[in-house]
């Protein structure tokens, strides 16, 4: 895989990874009132999905995708146990994605934190079903 392209993405997780602390920061302070706040995260996380998906990472943009999903899923919901939980998961992405940017260059350690990324976004896919199964919207509404 090209280095460059590589160096890019991290970067871009890197640079994303700042406004996505904003968005969580904002909705624990608006006590999760700020639904727009979980489709913005959304929003972020689809540029990650779509460049992950480009470079051939199945695994982070299996994950990323079902991120995006629960998060655009708890923008309009008013399930107030299943946005706290999309909460959680939202701060395991930003962990995880300091992981995904230092192993991405070794593929020895790329290999390891895929079966995390696994076992996320299952858990991402069961968030979304349980809490969120009567809710159709998996990406933002282009007015």
């Amino acid at each position: 895989m090209d280095n460059e392209m590589m160096t890019f993405f991290v970067d871009e997780i890197k640079e994303i990874r700042k406004s996505m602390i904003v968005s969580i920061s904002t909705l624990i302070e608006t006590k999760l009132e700020d639904g727009s706040k979980f489709e913005e995260f959304g929003q972020m996380i689809d540029r990650i999905y779509g460049t992950a998906a480009t470079l051939g990472l199945t695994e982070i943009s299996e994950y990323t995708k079902a991120v995006k999903d629960v998060s655009y899923m708890a923008s309009v919901s008013e399930n107030e146990s299943g946005k706290k939980k999309v909460v959680r998961s939202l701060i395991k992405y930003i962990e995880l994605s300091d992981l995904i940017c230092a192993s991405i260059f070794d593929k020895k350690e790329l290999a390891k934190i895929n079966h995390q990324l696994k076992l996320e976004k299952s858990r991402a896919q069961n968030l979304n079903q349980r809490e969120f199964y009567s809710i159709d919207k998996k990406s933002c509404a282009i007015e």
